[in-house]
């Protein structure tokens, strides 16, 4: 399959020239308007209109400049290279992190990593392990869908295709084995704080109970006012009712929600559904799954051991991902060893439907 970015790169070039010369045009008229008046606005205007002309000026550019990216079973050719599988060592896409939580990911970058002794006649990225890595396109410059690339990368590039980070696993082929249809007991659902809503319960009594008494001796001091002698200590009580009542309703709120909304996880035969406390579930197909992975979460003091699911590049574009690992998108569910029996009742269920999906703990 070939892909190109003429297009995207001509469409976007001409929005930005397009923009830029009508606030340029504007900018102008006001600055003619204002003869004799400083309008220091007019003419900052005008320098950013510029300068959007000129960026839009560049994306056409590129847009003319010859561009190729074929994807066969023969290996990747380039417009000005071409390589076999057996010369490349791995290719990946790789993700960045979005600026923050309310914007879209961006989308990926296609990076490629030689074999020992082979080069491509263009400048090689910065890298710590000695790899020969390339960066050949930005997706989001191509005229085809990220889905489209990874589809062809699946379907011809084999286990050169990396879908994970080289530390959780070796590069597979996408077509791995699983799940298992035929493991017994149907889906498993691992529920923590299953005694959540009994402790909701006795905190809403204690909670009650203070605030009760707490409003009952503010009735009683205000029918009395000769008995609110302060100085004497008798506002001592009420502070203790007062702090006790808040934090017997923090502990409400806070075994409602683990009531309401506990740590879960599914499994089952069409996938994985991980929720953490107060959040919402995030479901993964197996078929969007390259790998699952039982340890310590990656970039963390803590050593508990967490789930992690690493998904296939191009799916889940629109969510967030707890961290990333050279480029690859990792969801976490943390506080496995909080889950009803624990590793020894979750790893097990795990690897019989995982199959080759599952990377041995950490």
């Amino acid at each position: 399959m070939e892909f190109t970015v003429e297009r995207t790169l001509r469409r976007r070039g001409m929005r930005w020239t397009s923009w830029g010369l009508v606030v340029l045009a504007g900018s102008l008229v006001w600055l003619i308007s204002s003869v004799g008046n400083a309008v220091p606005g007019a003419a900052f205007v005008g320098v950013f209109s510029a300068l959007a002309v000129w960026h839009g000026w560049n994306e056409l550019r590129k847009a003319r400049r010859p561009f190729r990216l074929q994807i066969d079973g023969r290996g990747i050719t380039l417009h000005d290279a071409a390589l076999s599988w057996e010369e490349i060592d791995a290719v990946a896409l790789w993700h960045d992190r979005a600026a923050d939580s309310d914007t879209t990911p961006p989308d990926p970058r296609l990076m490629l990593w030689t074999a020992p002794g082979v080069t491509l006649p263009r400048k090689q990225d910065r890298t710590w392990d000695g790899r020969n890595r390339y960066t050949l396109v930005s997706c989001s410059d191509l005229d085809q869908s990220v889905s489209q690339l990874t589809t062809a990368l699946a379907r011809h590039g084999g286990a050169h295709f990396e879908t994970a980070p080289r530390a959780v696993r070796p590069p597979i082929p996408v077509t791995v084995a699983g799940p298992e249809l035929s493991v017994p007991g149907g889906e498993r659902t691992f529920t923590a704080d299953q005694g959540a809503g009994r402790k909701a319960v006795v905190w809403t009594i204690l909670a009650l109970l203070c605030s009760t008494v707490f409003v009952l001796l503010n009735l009683y001091l205000i029918r009395h006012p000769e008995k609110a002698d302060y100085d004497s200590g008798a506002g001592i009580p009420l502070t203790v009712l007062a702090l006790a009542a808040l934090v017997f309703w923090i502990q409400v709120r806070s075994s409602y929600v683990r009531w309401r909304k506990p740590l879960r996880l599914r499994i089952g035969g069409a996938g994985i559904g991980m929720r953490e406390v107060a959040g919402e579930e995030r479901y993964f197909r197996w078929a969007q799954i390259a790998t699952v992975s039982v340890g310590p979460q990656q970039y963390s003091s803590d050593s508990r051991p967490c789930l992690t699911v690493w998904p296939l590049p191009g799916t889940h574009a629109h969510d967030h991902p707890s961290h990333l690992s050279d480029g690859h998108r990792a969801y976490v569910l943390p506080g496995l060893d909080r889950l009803p029996g624990g590793l020894a009742a979750v790893v097990p269920v795990l690897r019989a439907y995982a199959g080759e999906r599952y990377a041995e703990t950490a």
